[in-house]
């Protein structure tokens, strides 16, 4: 045999280790002793992804690499965004965008890959003279970029609307301040003239009512000094001050238009008495109407037995403004016992000052009081009795010092 011919096989299984095996399951070569790599091998094995996170079975003949599906949530490098890799097998998460935050020079934006922390100083520069608005404080080249205007200690030289003394230094914002000079304005309503106000302030109220006159021609403005018109509803909603034809009150119904007033009850108060003058009532006029309508109809219903007779009624007192506010109270029967009281003394020539009839000492209760009296006049009885004797002993007593 010659070197050159092939190398005799033995016949027996090759058994060599392939390497798609894993430290607890090795697979060896199958086929025949041969010569050369053993190949691919065509047995199955569960198959963990790069990531580790999940296992699939399948023939390693390729060596296909398997990746899950799971994405990674880890932040990156720069702390405000997450990876989003497919089974991410990364150590070091950097973040591949562009920071693009607004640089301190608020003209610029950071072109540097996205990272934590403050980006750093803008690093464009301009080579002009940088000078106050009045241009005497001047900056020399080279600039930074963002660098402010220098201060100036100069009086501004900007001009103003107001012709007041200026009293702050040169700026370089857009508008000056307000002028603070101390001035006369007057309010907002032409009311009067206020002193010691800023020049800066416009709507000056003075406090007091507008009372300018208001386009019904019978009102005034009630609210306190203001700017514009006074009427911000369109429309007058004070009470209207025209007198009612019947009553003489005012009418009260909200301001309208026209010469005629809407038909309404009256509501002004009006106070009425009997005739003796004892009782006082305090009642809505509409009340009083009613109630002087039916004084006139039981006046008239007096006087019909002499109208059947001929005679005549004069109904003119009956209709009257005059009369109708003149509507009276009945009086009860205290008011006729005070006026017999009173005729008594007349007749008897006796002082009604002295009260000889005890009509002052009257004492009024209530409805309770005398019935719960009425149902018990035992218990009366012995109260006033031990009163009684309570007034004795301390006249008793009065008497002996």
């Amino acid at each position: 045999m010659s070197c050159t011919d092939p190398i005799p096989s033995c016949g027996k299984t090759c058994n060599k280790p392939l390497a798609c095996g894993s430290n607890d399951t090795i697979h060896l070569c199958e086929k025949l002793c041969h010569e050369g790599s053993c190949g691919p091998c065509s047995l199955t094995s569960s198959v963990r992804c790069r990531c580790g996170a999940k296992f699939k079975v399948q023939t390693l003949i390729n060596q296909l690499v398997f990746t899950c599906e799971k994405r990674c949530t880890k932040k990156r490098s720069c702390g405000r965004h997450k990876c989003g890799e497919l089974c991410c097998v990364a150590v070091e998460h950097k973040c591949p965008l562009i920071c693009r935050y607004k640089l301190n020079c608020g003209l610029h934006r950071c072109q540097e890959p996205c990272h934590r922390g403050n980006c750093e100083p803008c690093w464009q520069s301009s080579f002009d003279e940088l000078t106050c608005h009045c241009g005497l404080s001047v900056l020399y080249p080279p600039i930074p970029c963002g660098t402010k205007p220098p201060e100036c200690k100069n009086t501004c030289t900007r001009r103003h609307d107001c012709d007041h003394p200026v009293f702050h230094n040169c700026h370089s914002e857009d508008k000056c301040p307000p002028c603070t000079y101390l001035t006369q304005k007057w309010c907002m309503g032409n009311h009067e003239q206020r002193s010691n106000i800023p020049c800066h302030l416009q709507d000056i109220s003075c406090g007091l009512t507008c009372n300018k006159e208001l386009p019904c021609e019978m009102h005034q403005c009630r609210r306190i000094c203001h700017r514009g018109e006074c009427l911000a509803e369109g429309m007058c909603q004070q009470p209207c001050v025209r007198p009612r034809s019947d009553c003489g009150h005012p009418c009260a119904a909200p301001c309208h238009k026209g010469s005629s007033c809407p038909h309404t009850t009256c509501t002004a108060k009006v106070s009425l008495q009997c005739d003796c003058g004892r009782r006082k009532e305090t009642v809505m006029c509409a009340e009083a109407a009613s109630s002087y309508q039916r004084y006139a109809a039981i006046a008239v219903a007096s006087k019909l037995s002499d109208m059947q007779l001929g005679d005549s009624m004069d109904l003119g007192p009956l209709l009257t403004k005059k009369e109708m506010k003149q509507t009276k109270l009945e009086c009860d029967e205290e008011c006729a016992t005070l006026e017999r009281n009173r005729r008594l003394a007349e007749a008897l020539q006796i002082d009604p000052s002295s009260d000889p009839f005890n009509v002052r000492s009257t004492s009024v209760y209530s409805d309770s009081l005398k019935e719960d009296a009425r149902k018990d006049l035992n218990f009366v009885t012995k109260v006033e009795d031990e009163i009684k004797n309570l007034i004795e002993i301390t006249n008793k007593v009065g008497q002996t010092h």
